[in-house]
């Protein structure tokens, strides 16, 4: 598989389906989440390509083939503080849309792009928008002028900067710490029957009661499978603490500059954002839209606009137990 090494000797493993036949086809750059890597994405590659797509996922720095983080960097995830998190958030999201411009170049990309943030790699889909000033005035233009959509897909409210009250697996102090990275895999895979979501009441939330009429995503996958999708390493070292309280406000701010800046919005030069989320994900897919929609009211400009979108009966793995469907989703919110 590819890899590309940008400037500052920054590497990125990606995942390829290639160029379609036709020459105008759609790309799609995905943004992985924790612990699940580009892996978890490989039954989209043939469906993309198959619908006249190119479907390309990045490995973020810390996961397989790329460069990890070094000492000082990881001390700044761990401990802080808020202006170096911010610096290196942002600059995660520059080093993410400089391999973006560079794959525009490199492999010749039709100007139709959507950059796509799955789960967790929704904050670092954002960094990569709120990067945009940051960046040289010929990066700028290349990416402006390609990338027509940003689609934040799955987010959960805590990396997205916004403090959430319900129930988490991994910081669950009755759990012995062994077990919590087991519980977490299975809550994050299940399908939860949520109450009535249009009233927008956390009371309507299942916060951690697996729909047992269905399987887990993965359940019955055997484990040799399972770990060519998943890496378990990088998540205590630069994942798991974005999920935590310490990053909330720094990832408030990131999210804020992304999504309701005007010089941001502007600089990507009409580029729509769209928000889709599972009707059966977890309990915090569900607050971050509730929440990012609030903000939007509340910002009354249209020019600020986002898109929203659900999927009935889809959970947080819609690409793996459905990745047909995934991709028309995701056709959809390309095209409007």
């Amino acid at each position: 598989m590819p890899s590309f090494t940008l400037p500052n000797q920054i590497e990125f493993f990606y995942m390829d389906s290639g160029a379609p036949v036709k020459d105008d086809y759609s790309t799609f750059f995905i943004v992985h989440g924790h612990t699940y890597h580009s892996g978890l994405f490989f039954p989209l590659l043939s469906v993309g390509r198959a619908r006249s797509h190119r479907i390309i996922v990045v490995n973020r720095r810390e996961y397989p083939g790329s460069t990890p983080y070094n000492a000082d960097e990881l001390k700044v995830f761990a401990e802080g503080p808020d202006e170096a998190r911010y610096k290196q958030l942002i600059g995660d999201g520059a080093n993410l849309s400089l391999l973006l411009d560079g794959l525009v170049q490199f492999l010749s990309l039709p100007q139709t792009i959507s950059i796509v943030g799955w789960s967790l790699g929704s904050t670092f889909a954002l960094a990569m928008v709120a990067s945009i000033t940051t960046l040289s005035n010929g990066t700028r233009a290349r990416l402006s002028k390609h990338v027509k959509r940003t689609i934040i897909w799955d987010a959960p409210s805590q990396p997205m900067g916004i403090p959430g009250k319900g129930y988490r697996p991994l910081p669950d102090v009755t759990l012995p710490p062994e077990v919590r990275g087991i519980e977490f895999r299975k809550w994050v895979t299940g399908y939860f029957n949520h109450g009535d979501l249009s009233k927008r009441n956390f009371d309507e939330l299942n916060e951690r009661n697996h729909d047992a009429s269905r399987i887990r995503t993965f359940e019955d996958l055997p484990l040799e499978e399972l770990m060519t999708i998943v890496d378990l390493a990088p998540g205590p070292k630069c994942d798991t603490p974005l999920c935590e309280p310490s990053f909330c406000k720094v990832e408030n701010e990131l999210v804020t500059r992304a999504l309701f800046n005007t010089e941001v919005r502007a600089a990507w030069a009409g580029m729509k954002i769209w928000h889709m989320i599972g009707d059966r994900s977890i309990w915090n897919v569900i607050t971050c839209w509730w929440t990012l929609e609030q903000k939007v009211k509340a910002a009354k400009a249209s020019e600020l606009a986002i898109n929203f979108t659900t999927v009935e009966g889809a959970n947080h793995f819609f690409m793996w137990d459905d990745p047909e469907g995934c991709m028309t989703k995701l056709e959809f919110c390309s095209r409007y």
